[in-house]
């Protein structure tokens, strides 16, 4: 009887010890996941890429840099078309997430922050000329890395210059093809900002 009681106790003991480790692999389990659930690794530059690979994509976000200010170039002509302006305004905002993204108003003298939208309409015929030099990519975060560079803004032969920086998103999107659906990693222009 006495031997029963001593495996029965063993029993339980081994059991509670059991029921000890599985709490102790859930408690772990989940403040790793909990740690992760804002950034997932399936959105994640670097758990996607190689750095030779990310350096390639920011090469490309330098030109859509580049792009986008040969664009604005263009809107301000007073000699380009308003069909076309209504073309390069469609093209600008493509580059971006949201044309309400915040960037430097370079015609005041406070450098204010005002949407690309406004930036838009206050630079239409006016012409402005832009040219972008010295870019430099800084270190790679969850989904997006900052670009630095030096802008000429140039009206009535005056030239101005400016050095900004760029957020660059870069992210999975969804995307249709015909029926199909896939997803993509796209690189947008994100807000501008002083150093």
């Amino acid at each position: 009887m006495t031997r029963m009681r001593l495996n029965l106790y063993e029993l339980y003991k081994n059991k509670m010890l059991l029921r000890s480790c599985i709490l102790l692999f859930l408690v772990g389990t989940f403040s790793v996941f909990g740690q992760n659930a804002n950034t997932p690794a399936s959105t994640a530059i670097k758990a996607n890429f190689t750095m030779a690979s990310v350096k390639a994509y920011q090469e490309s976000a330098t030109l859509k840099v580049e792009d986008y200010y040969q664009y604005l170039t263009l809107l301000s002509s007073e000699s380009t078309s308003e069909t076309l302006k209504a073309e390069i305004k469609s093209s600008i905002y493509s580059l971006f997430e949201s044309e309400n993204i915040k960037v430097i108003d370079f015609t005041s003298t406070e450098n204010a922050t005002i949407s690309l939208h406004e930036l838009i309409d206050k630079i239409t015929n006016k012409n402005f000329s832009f040219s972008v030099a010295n870019f430099e990519n800084s270190i790679v975060s969850t989904d997006y890395w900052t670009t630095q560079y030096q802008l000429t803004v140039m009206q009535n032969k005056i030239p101005m210059e400016f050095q900004y920086y760029q957020k660059i998103g870069f992210k999975p999107v969804v995307k249709t093809f015909g029926t199909t659906k896939k997803e993509v990693w796209t690189l947008f222009l994100g807000e501008v900002t002083l150093p």
